[in-house]
């Protein structure tokens, strides 16, 4: 954006309103009204395409987060097909230009994440893969939160293999990013030995089960009832393989920490 202002100027350009605009949009969203989110972010969609039909194509990467956001916004409001089409459109300016890695890997999962959730699961696993294939992109909130939500989706498809590759992908962005707040790698690990668990995989589920006790175990005062889910989930896990002391243990805990 800082760019896109050098191009059209400061004050109440074309650029500052779309900006404006992308803000009023995720406030609204963010207070539970996503009617006028849509309505915000088209907004900000229609001024950002119209600096770009006028030659500004320093304003494309603009404009991709921006049909990003919008498509976000009409999934939550039922509007599949307009929002896999937003997201096709972001997907097509993120391959305009080499120097873009990063931004198409976040493109082709929300355009995956749009895609099965309008029902095309193989459409919408194709677009997760070719995400996979590009190199050289550093771990990032936005893509590994993208994965972690991309991966439910597939799980509750059925698409489990899919799912497992992806979850796997937001495990390993949020442990190179770390634990820190907004970072959720406790439930990243939760998430991942539920989708194992459901694939059959139970050795491995409760590998990753345990990792979510341990991470909770280590911050008891920022969700407690978070190491109790996890120690619940874990006892489920460990029955299921024939450890019953271990399952009676865990779920024991469980239960006194919520009294």
């Amino acid at each position: 954006m800082r760019r896109l202002r050098q191009v059209t100027g400061d004050g109440a350009g074309p650029a500052q309103r779309a900006l404006a605009s992308l803000g009023a949009a995720r406030r609204a969203h963010d207070a539970g009204d996503p009617a006028t989110a849509v309505r915000l972010s088209g907004e900000a969609v229609t001024r950002l395409r119209a600096l770009v039909g006028s030659g500004a194509r320093v304003a494309e990467p603009s404009l991709c987060r921006a049909l990003l956001d919008q498509s976000g916004y009409l999934q939550e409001r039922s509007a599949y097909d307009e929002a896999v089409a937003a997201a096709e459109e972001a997907v097509t300016l993120a391959r305009a230009e080499p120097g873009r890695a990063p931004m198409l890997v976040v493109a082709l999962t929300a355009l995956a994440v749009r895609l099965v959730g309008a029902g095309r699961v193989a459409d919408g696993a194709e677009a997760a893969r070719e995400a996979l294939t590009i190199g050289d992109v550093r771990p990032d909130p936005e893509p590994a939160r993208l994965a972690t939500g991309l991966a439910g989706a597939l799980g509750r498809a059925g698409w489990h293999d899919e799912a497992l590759v992806q979850s796997e992908r937001a495990v390993g962005m949020w442990r190179a990013l770390g634990g820190g707040a907004g970072y959720p790698l406790g439930q990243a690990f939760s998430d991942h030995a539920g989708l194992l668990y459901s694939a059959g995989r139970w050795a491995d589920a409760i590998e990753y089960s345990a990792e979510a006790v341990a991470y909770w175990g280590g911050r008891p005062a920022e969700q407690p009832d978070r190491l109790a889910l996890a120690l619940t989930n874990h006892a489920i896990m460990l029955g299921r393989v024939g450890r019953d002391e271990e399952a009676l243990a865990a779920a024991a805990a469980a239960e006194a920490l919520r009294g």
